[in-house]
């Protein structure tokens, strides 16, 4: 077989899983309009809107890309019982997202990032520069997050898989964790929070910043291996950007998976949620946490070149990889 056809044949491989996503969820406003002039008011432009949209974003992004190559995703979240909750559930619907483990309250409004990008030639994406984001979020109340870990015990073991995507809004809590692994189900990890908290689970993925700062050291290389077997993790991916990825699995020196097509990268938003999503994909189809990491930084690369959350398909998985020295 070709290379082409093995990357072919591996990609498809991701297809027909069932994954649970647990996780927070945001609403990803985009408001796009021109700078046209500076305020007479204070030294700061002028955006006249031309444009707005919404998109499900945090824990729905993982969910969406899963999708988007072949397999079944259900979230477990919470929305809040306002008007943003009905346009991130609207949007939840749209992408293809299962929605059984949603829990709507009224305890919460639903977190909203919105983004103001400015059109124009700026060298950004197809010539959209983001201005400023602006973050309205909550951490959940007990009852909620403890109302997710309910739908956990009694969802996940009709998944291959658990996905923890921890945006630390409080939905990946530690009886969540233990629901999971209650489940007997492999469980990978992505998380902006305490790494250890995850401990005894199958695959945790973070970036080279969260590594540091659980080591404690810069030198991730030398340390990761030390930060697996502390968290007894079966294998431990640290994103590094443009430089790719390290692989840690129990050998004396991790692997490094290098980046594809770094140049023109416009918009990193959601770039670790699709890699996270190929990951797992990966890990209950099998492959190697090597080549699960070879397609999630393919799949990364197309991400990059789109605004705001973006899925990438397996076609595009195939072509970034042939395009990869």
């Amino acid at each position: 077989m070709t290379a082409a056809s093995d990357a072919l044949d591996d990609v498809r491989k991701l297809a027909g899983r069932r994954v649970l996503v647990v996780g927070d969820l945001v609403l990803d406003e985009y408001v796009t309009g021109r700078m046209t002039r500076i305020s007479r008011e204070a030294p700061v432009p002028i955006v006249e809107v031309v444009e707005k949209e919404d998109r499900a974003g945090s824990a729905a992004s993982p969910a969406a890309n899963i999708i988007g190559l072949g397999s079944y995703a259900s979230i477990v979240g919470v929305i809040g019982c306002d008007p943003a909750g009905a346009r991130l559930e609207a949007r939840l619907r749209e992408l293809g997202v299962d929605d059984g483990g949603l829990l709507r309250s009224n305890e919460v409004g639903t977190s909203t990032k919105t983004r103001v990008l400015a059109e124009g030639y700026t060298g950004g994406l197809h010539g959209r520069q983001q201005v400023m984001r602006l973050d309205d979020t909550a951490h959940l109340p007990p009852g909620a997050a403890a109302a997710c870990a309910t739908c956990v015990s009694s969802l996940a073991s009709s998944f291959d898989a658990v996905l923890l995507s921890d945006y630390r809004g409080g939905v990946v809590s530690q009886a969540s964790i233990d629901a999971a692994r209650a489940s007997g189900r492999p469980i990978a990890v992505d998380s902006q929070g305490d790494l250890r908290r995850f401990r005894s689970l199958d695959l945790i993925k973070v970036n080279q910043a969260e590594a540091q700062a659980a080591l404690g050291s810069a030198d991730v290389t030398g340390g990761g291996e030390s930060l697996r077997r502390e968290l007894d993790a079966r294998a431990l991916v640290v994103t590094l950007g443009a430089d790719g990825m390290l692989i840690f699995d129990g050998r004396a020196t991790p692997e490094r998976v290098p980046a594809v097509r770094v140049s023109q990268v416009f918009d990193v938003t959601g770039a670790g949620d699709t890699v996270i999503a190929v990951l797992t994909l990966g890990l209950i189809a099998g492959l190697s946490t090597r080549r699960s990491a070879q397609l999630a930084a393919a799949a990364a690369s197309v991400v990059v070149r789109r605004l705001g959350v973006a899925v990438a398909t397996p076609a595009e998985i195939v072509d970034a990889l042939r395009a990869s020295p």
